[in-house]
């Protein structure tokens, strides 16, 4: 029990340095996305970023498909496909970088909604391990290190 739950404090851990918590006083305001900056285009995926990693830890913890694990199943699927087909980044480098892994997530929730719930912590694995990879691209991106802005 006391491995699992490290197992789980990692994981957690992973996904929230993954992750974007950028904390704006005013909503971002609708602009056409080629006139979007990198900071109002983040902020527009945060909230979707935040429901991912809670529902990244509510399925890598699910022992047995059940009711329940349907639901979580499907707000996987849509969430992941939320944040790879939303607005268009600022820049196709920002894009790219902050979708990596979304696809192996995407993944996830496909094997988790037939039940192969061994399969789904596989991908959800493999999409932390390339979020956390690209990190410093993002950095990168977000520091002008790269054409990000």
């Amino acid at each position: 029990m006391k491995s699992k739950l490290i197992d789980l404090a990692v994981f957690t851990g992973t996904l929230l340095g993954s992750g974007f918590l950028l904390v704006s006083g005013a909503p971002p305001r609708e602009t056409p996305p080629e006139d979007l900056s990198t900071h109002q285009w983040l902020s527009g995926r945060e909230p979707l970023q935040i429901e991912l990693n809670n529902t990244l830890v509510e399925a890598r913890q699910l022992v047995t498909p059940f009711t329940r694990a349907t639901t979580i199943c499907q707000k996987l699927e849509r969430v992941s496909r939320q944040l790879l087909h939303g607005r268009r980044a600022p820049s196709p480098q920002l894009g790219t970088a902050a979708n990596i892994g979304i696809a192996q997530f995407a993944q996830a929730a496909q094997a988790c909604l037939a039940g192969e719930l061994p399969l789904m912590r596989r991908h959800i694995d493999a999409g932390t391990t390339l979020r956390a990879d690209a990190q410093n691209t993002l950095d990168q991106i977000l520091h002008g290190g790269l054409s990000g802005h």
